[in-house]
């Protein structure tokens, strides 16, 4: 049976946190199941944080897209930062 909503609320941007990429591709693909429209949500990779890989997901790119991707890729670099000087001392 196929189910199509009249409306779903989505709060996008939003970022998560995933233990493999699979469960990234899997994410997303259950959403756009969901969803099941012309406008499908899309994700992008940012890097590993706190040992989990962090995902961005949107549906266009806009000043608030940026301004998150932004944080946390500030957040990953200083992450990335603090475990070389680590390494290094």
């Amino acid at each position: 049976m196929k189910v199509k909503p009249k409306e779903i609320q989505v709060n996008l941007p939003s970022v998560f946190k995933f233990k493999t990429e699979d469960e990234i591709h899997a994410f997303a693909s259950n959403i756009n199941s969901i969803i099941a429209g012309k406008v499908l949500m899309k994700y992008e990779e940012l890097g590993s944080l706190g040992g989990e890989l962090v995902a961005i997901f949107y549906l266009q790119r806009n000043n608030e897209f940026s301004e998150l991707r932004e944080s946390f890729m500030k957040l990953i670099e200083k992450e990335e930062i603090e475990t070389y000087n680590a390494k290094s001392i």
